[in-house]
């Protein structure tokens, strides 16, 4: 059943100023009428820094083994900066996100991929996926975007990372882990 998935993931959050910032910019989308669907809440905005999987209950010893290795990731606080809107194919809608300018993806690829060298030494990647998309989504949506949409950029300083558990609908912070100076 699908209710019993937990979704795994480490994700960095938007302060309240971003978190204000990307809500202006949905806004300005819904306003424009450029995506029609079904708009995420300002509350569960956040940068995914590694998909760990889906995993069905008890979830314990993989939060724990998760957690081991986060706890052992060595990065220093880097800047986002969110500049166009973009979408993806989904399985059953098109995820409308605000995408990372070049060097930002480069900084959150690095973070991603140091979580994936700490999780795979601790022998907990359980998800082996090569295909990773810096970017916050805010909707999504009934059709995919003809061309990305410049927005007014967004700078967001990522200066700690938390593993998440998605169950339910409802996003719930298991760890919380600062990025060193």
């Amino acid at each position: 059943m699908a209710s019993d998935i937990h979704r795994l993931f480490f994700a960095a959050h938007p302060h309240a100023s971003v978190l204000d910032a990307i809500g202006r910019a949905a806004a300005k989308l819904r306003e424009a009428k450029l995506i029609r669907g079904r708009w995420t809440q300002p509350a569960k905005y956040h940068l995914t820094l590694r998909f760990l999987g889906d995993f069905r209950e008890p979830v314990a010893d993989i939060i724990t083994q998760a957690s081991a290795a986060a706890a052992t990731l060595r990065a220093t606080p880097f800047e986002v900066v969110l500049d166009r809107v973009t979408t993806f194919r989904g399985r059953f809608q098109a995820p409308c996100v605000l995408r990372c300018a070049p060097a930002s993806e480069q900084a959150v690829r690095a973070v991603w991929s140091a979580l994936g060298d700490a999780l795979a030494n601790l022998g907990a990647d359980h998800r082996i996926d090569n295909r990773f998309i810096a970017h916050v989504t805010i909707a999504y949506g009934d059709r995919m975007l003809q061309e990305p949409i410049a927005i007014e950029p967004i700078v967001w300083r990522v200066d700690e990372f938390t593993l998440m558990d998605s169950h339910k609908s409802q996003y719930r912070v298991e760890a919380r882990w600062p990025l060193a100076t």
